[in-house]
C-alpha cells in the first residue's frame, strides 16, 4: 500500500481547470464527454477560498447542499496565477456547495487569513511524530456527517531517494521530501454535527491495518439499510476492491463490520475476498446505485483511461465494461511531468441524464503548482448515463 500511495502522491497532487469548451474522446470508442466549466469555476476560488486541491470526494447533505472533502490544498489568494511559497499547505479541508450551486465555501480550521488543517488526528501522549489525515469518502445519517480518513504519519525511511545531492537541493526540494515521507497507521471515522460541521468524535476503525492493509473508506454507498464501505488492497502489480458493510442504524459504525468473502458475508476480515475486475483500480473510485444497477467508475491505476462497469448487486459481479474517457493532459504536456489520477463520480449532480465526474491532474514537480495553480485544480466532466448503462 505504501509504495502505491507514494506513487500517487509524489506523482500527483496538483490539478488544472479544464478550459476546453468541448472535447470528444474518440481515441477508443465513440464516447463523448463534455467539460462542466461552470462547476469548475464555482468550485475553486482565486481568493477567499480553496485555490487548488485534490481528493474531491463528495457527499450530498440533507438540506440539498453537498460537501466535498479535499486533501492537500491551498487557501488564500492567487499571486499572478500561482501560489505564494509562503502560503501554508493544509492537509485537508471541506468545500461546501450550496443547494442552488451559487458558490463554494471553504470549511477549514483557523480563518481565511490564517488557515489551518481541518481534520487533525488525536494527539498521542509523548508522541512527537507528525501525523495527519487525508480524507476518504463519507455519508450522512440524520444531522450527522461521517467521514473516513487515512491516518498517516511521517517516516523519513518511506521517502524515495532524490537524484540531487544535498548541496543541489533547495527549500522546495526539502519541502517536497517532507510532504511525501509517510506511512499509513490506520483508518479513522470522524463525525460532525450538521449544519455547522462541529466535530463530534473520532474513532479508529477496528481492524488491524498492518495485518490487513485494505484502504476501506475510499468509497461509501448507502443501500437497503447498510453502509457499504469499499477499499483497495494493493497486491503486487494489481489493486483490487474489497467490501465491508455495517447497518446504517448501528451505534458503533466503526466496528462490528461484515466482510464480503466472495459469496456472502463474514465477521472476519481474514476471509475478505476481492471484487473481481479486469483492470487494476485506482486508489479512489466510485460505486453508486442508478435505477436498478450498481455502477463502478474507476481510472486504471498507473494509466489514464476512465472506465465504468455495472452490476446487479453492491458486490458485483461488475460487467458491461465501458471505456468512457481518456484525459488529454498527459498527451498535451511537453515536459512529461503531468499525469492524471483518481476519477470520482458525483451522482447527486446528475443533470439531463449526465453524470458529473472529476479527476485529478498533477505534476511530478512541485514547482509547477506554485508557478501555476491550475496545475492543481480538478477537472469536472459530464458523461451521459446512456454511455454507462447501455449494452
Amino acid at each position: 500500500m505504501k509504495h502505491v500511495l507514494m506513487a500517487i502522491k509524489t506523482s500527483g497532487k496538483f490539478l488544472i481547470i479544464f478550459s476546453v469548451v468541448f472535447f470528444a474522446s474518440c481515441q477508443r470508442g465513440e464516447v463523448t464527454v463534455q467539460p462542466d466549466k461552470e462547476f469548475s469555476s464555482m468550485f475553486y476560488a482565486d481568493s477567499g477560498g480553496i485555490l487548488c486541491a485534490d481528493g474531491i470526494f463528495s457527499v450530498p447533505l440533507p438540506d440539498g447542499s453537498s460537501v466535498f472533502f479535499v486533501g492537500d490544498c491551498f487557501v488564500g489568494k492567487l499571486m499572478n496565477g500561482g501560489i505564494d511559497p509562503k502560503t501554508p499547505m493544509l492537509r485537508n479541508a471541506f468545500n461546501l456547495i450550496d443547494k442552488n450551486m451559487d458558490g463554494a465555501k471553504a470549511i477549514i480550521g483557523g480563518t481565511l487569513s490564517e488557515p489551518q488543517t481541518l481534520m487533525v488526528p488525536p494527539r498521542l501522549e509523548n508522541d512527537s511524530i507528525y501525523r495527519w489525515y487525508w480524507p476518504g469518502h463519507g455519508f450522512t445519517r440524520g444531522d450527522t456527517l461521517f467521514v473516513f480518513a487515512l491516518s498517516l504519519y511521517n517516516d523519513p525511511s518511506a521517502i524515495k531517494t532524490s537524484a540531487k545531492s544535498e548541496e543541489e537541493k533547495d527549500e522546495m526540494d526539502k519541502m517536497a521530501a517532507e510532504m511525501f515521507a509517510f506511512r499509513i497507521a490506520e483508518i479513522d471515522l470522524l463525525s460532525y454535527k450538521l449544519p455547522g460541521f462541529v466535530h463530534l468524535a473520532t474513532h479508529k476503525v477496528e481492524y488491524d491495518y498492518r495485518k490487513y492493509p485494505i484502504d476501506f473508506g475510499n468509497c461509501v454507498m448507502i443501500d437497503n439499510g447498510y453502509v457499504y464501505i469499499y477499499g483497495t488492497k494493493n497486491e503486487p502489480h494489481f489493486s483490487r476492491i474489497h467490501v465491508a458493510r455495517v447497518p446504517l442504524n448501528s451505534k458503533v459504525l466503526y466496528k462490528n463490520w461484515e466482510f464480503f468473502n466472495g459469496s456472502g458475508w463474514d465477521t472476519s476480515i481474514a476471509v475478505s475476498a476481492p471484487v473481481e475486475t479486469d483492470i487494476s483500480v485506482s486508489e479512489q473510485f466510485s460505486i453508486f446505485k442508478y435505477r436498478n444497477k450498481y455502477v463502478l467508475l474507476t481510472m486504471e491505476r498507473a494509466g489514464t483511461d476512465i472506465y465504468t462497469y455495472t452490476a446487479d448487486t453492491p458486490t458485483g459481479v461488475f460487467t458491461n465494461k465501458k471505456f468512457q474517457y481518456r484525459p488529454p493532459e498527459p498527451g498535451q504536456d511537453t515536459t512529461g511531468r503531468i499525469f492524471v489520477y483518481n476519477a470520482l463520480a458525483h451522482p447527486q449532480y446528475i443533470r439531463n441524464d449526465k453524470l458529473l465526474v472529476s479527476y485529478c491532474v498533477n505534476s511530478f514537480h512541485v514547482r509547477d503548482v506554485y508557478r501555476n495553480a491550475e496545475n492543481y485544480r480538478a477537472r469536472f466532466l459530464r458523461i451521459p448515463m446512456k454511455n454507462i448503462i447501455g449494452n
